[in-house]
């Protein structure tokens, strides 16, 4: 090799090596920035999250490689775990530089945590550059809530239905924080009354469900009851609270006055039917059975709403003489109730 082409080498490798320093001196240096501040919220016996994110300052792009996230102090609050998902974040070299890069920070609060406020440092290191951000972390009571019913007792006839308010009332840690729903049920009921809650499920934003109660006409005993509504909250013990049910009569009687009644053919006699009411307001209408051929009976009023109607009877000239017993029968619809009367007709006057 002669003088003169070594000399040429010698050069061209100065120069190669020149463009390489020149640039590694200009290529610019990758860099990121942390929040400066992060806050999680943890209830006692839950886990909270918050977000952590890198970015690439103004005209800057990420590092290329790993970037890992670590908790600075060696000793943590007592009952506290700190993680990240991921823990590693890894960087390919181009595009991804330039987007945002995002990891999840996690507290969990064993039982051995107290409520308090603890301030740790989050860090992040890669590509040479390592930032910190301020961890604020407030442990604060576990979720939890009351049930509360209003009003705790009803009173409901026979036929009839009532409606009672069930509110849940939350703790702050649940109302501003978990924001848990309620699941309500009632039971307790006895067969027969039907039982709707409206909405089942309740949010904390909106506590109050409206629980009706249908009490049939027929076939439940008028007494008292107790129906338990419970809610149910993931992860809070159930809650119960009690409602007394009073089904109370409904009923009514009726009864013949006079019980006996002399008439002549040809004439007319009136039967008082008295209606002795349970808590009852509707009307009853009224038929009677066992006349005597040729008897009429009519009814004023014919469907009475108070305590009584008039029974006429209307015996004809020619009617046979004779005794009968008559059924009066008045009915609400629901019910069907009955007196009786002895109706003598007496023999047509001699001659």
């Amino acid at each position: 090799m002669s003088k003169k082409t070594k000399i040429g080498i010698g050069v061209a490798v100065v120069a190669v090596i020149g463009i390489v320093v020149g640039i590694l001196v200009t290529r610019p240096k990758g860099d990121f920035t942390l929040p400066a501040t992060l806050t999680v919220n943890v209830p006692l016996a839950r886990t909270g999250t918050a977000e952590v994110t890198l970015t690439p300052p103004k005209d800057k792009t990420l590092p290329a490689g790993d970037i890992t996230f670590s908790i600075k102090e060696t000793t943590l609050p007592a009952g506290l775990k700190v993680a990240f998902n991921p823990a590693k974040i890894t960087v390919k070299a181009g595009d991804e530089q330039k987007k945002t890069q995002k990891t999840t920070l996690s507290v969990e609060a064993g039982t051995a945590a107290k409520t308090g406020t603890y301030t740790l440092t989050v860090v992040a290191k890669g590509g040479g550059v390592t930032r910190e951000s301020k961890l604020t972390i407030n442990v604060v009571a576990a979720p939890d809530y009351a049930l509360e019913v209003s009003p705790t007792a009803v009173t409901v006839r026979q036929g009839a239905s009532a409606t009672v308010t069930v509110t849940v009332k939350p703790n702050d840690t649940m109302r501003t924080i978990t924001k848990e729903t309620v699941d309500l049920t009632v039971t307790g009921a006895p067969t027969g009354v039907r039982v709707t809650v409206d909405p089942t499920k309740v949010p904390v934003d909106k506590p109050t469900a409206t629980v009706k109660i249908d009490v049939p006409a027929t076939g439940v005993d008028a007494r008292d009851y107790t129906l338990t509504i419970t809610g149910k909250a993931s992860g809070i013990a159930d809650k119960t609270a009690s409602l007394r049910l009073t089904v109370q009569l409904v009923d009514f009687s009726l009864k013949a006055e006079p019980a006996e009644v002399t008439v002549a053919p040809g004439a007319t006699a009136r039967v008082t039917i008295a209606i002795t009411r349970t808590n009852h307001t509707d009307a009853v209408r009224f038929t009677a059975r066992g006349l005597p051929a040729g008897v009429t009976a009519t009814f004023d009023p014919a469907s009475a709403t108070g305590a009584s109607t008039t029974l006429t009877l209307t015996v004809p000239a020619e009617a046979t003489p004779g005794t009968a017993t008559i059924t009066v029968e008045g009915t609400d619809g629901v019910r069907t109730k009955t007196a009786t009367f002895r109706l003598t007709i007496t023999p047509p006057p001699a001659g």
